[in-house]
């Protein structure tokens, strides 16, 4: 029993739990599996957020950037660019051919603004799993006008490392890592492990993407699950420059809770204001404002990932 006059403070175990990893994150280094593991579990997310953060500070300082993306399924009119400084194609396309059709009419349109387009996963099944053949769509593709593919979805392939040399063998640009469905903490893991290993063999990288990229009623999750796997997600990919949340799918308040927890990439700021509030209310400034109020520096950048301003 703790005597009525001991005044010590209580030991709490949970808030302390992961101290002796702060000097790793502070360095920017990349975590262990069994480290990641750690954190993964911990109860505490004021003790996550702390690592995380200090990962963030130490790779970007105060700098948070976004990106205004114009969605494109189909068929885009010019006026429809808004303030758009990437295209992105979301298209399933049926056949090689018509990818490249659809790509030069978006890029008529789109002018000096970068077009991304489709999932990896949907340009090895057109080119048969084979990375020959992968690297000459892609070949056609940057022809056709694409910068990049827009996804690179670590639960959907099987070798990732050989899907991105053949992209890029082929000059498109491979920079963003996704996760298409709901996965376990485990499966979580493993998707970051393999992107860490993507980015030691290619440095193509420039952003991970963890947050499933389509809802799954059967494995819900929470925004403690997302903080978290944010979280992790900046301790282990440590060699990818950019954690990324996306502003449509997630909504503002995730997305500048997320900056706490090592993200510092906004993507999918709408190009347009759909609801027609003025400048001062428009998506650029509300995500600028949203950013500062995080306590970082907001710096638009393009889908090429290089700063606007």
């Amino acid at each position: 029993m703790t005597p009525k006059n001991d005044t010590r403070e209580p030991n709490n175990m949970t808030t302390h739990i992961l101290s002796d990893l702060e000097a790793k994150a502070a360095a920017g280094k990349a975590f262990s599996r069994e480290e990641a593991a750690r954190v993964m579990s911990c109860a505490d997310l004021v003790s996550v957020g702390v690592l995380a953060e200090s990962a963030r500070q130490a790779k970007h300082g105060t700098t948070v950037t976004f990106g205004q993306v114009l969605i494109v399924d189909g068929t885009v009119a010019p006026e429809a660019l808004g303030d758009a400084w990437e295209v992105r194609i979301t298209t399933s396309p049926a056949s090689v051919d018509a990818a490249c059709a659809l790509v030069r009419d978006v890029v008529a349109v789109a002018g000096v603004v970068p077009v991304t387009g489709f999932s990896a996963a949907e340009l090895v099944a057109l080119a048969g799993a084979d990375h020959l053949v992968l690297a000459d769509v892609a070949a056609r593709l940057k022809a056709a006008g694409l910068t990049g593919v827009a996804f690179l979805p670590m639960d959907q392939l099987e070798d990732p490392t050989e899907v991105v040399r053949a992209l890029t063998h082929g000059g498109l640009q491979v920079a963003t890592a996704t996760i298409d469905r709901a996965v376990t903490p485990d499966a979580l893991l493993d998707c970051l492990d393999r992107i860490a290993t993507v980015q030691r063999d290619t440095s193509a990288l420039r952003a991970v993407a963890p947050l499933p990229r389509f809802d799954d009623s059967d494995v819900p999750s929470s925004g403690y699950d997302d903080v978290r796997t944010i979280a992790v997600t900046r301790l282990v990919c440590a060699d990818v420059s950019s954690i990324q949340v996306d502003w449509v799918h997630y909504g503002p308040k995730l997305a500048q809770v997320a900056i706490a927890y090592g993200a510092d990439d906004i993507d999918n700021v709408p190009a347009l204001d759909p609801l027609g509030l003025g400048h001062r209310r428009s998506p650029a400034e509300d995500i600028a404002r949203q950013i500062t109020a995080a306590f970082a520096t907001p710096v638009a950048r393009d889908g090429r990932f290089e700063h606007l301003r």
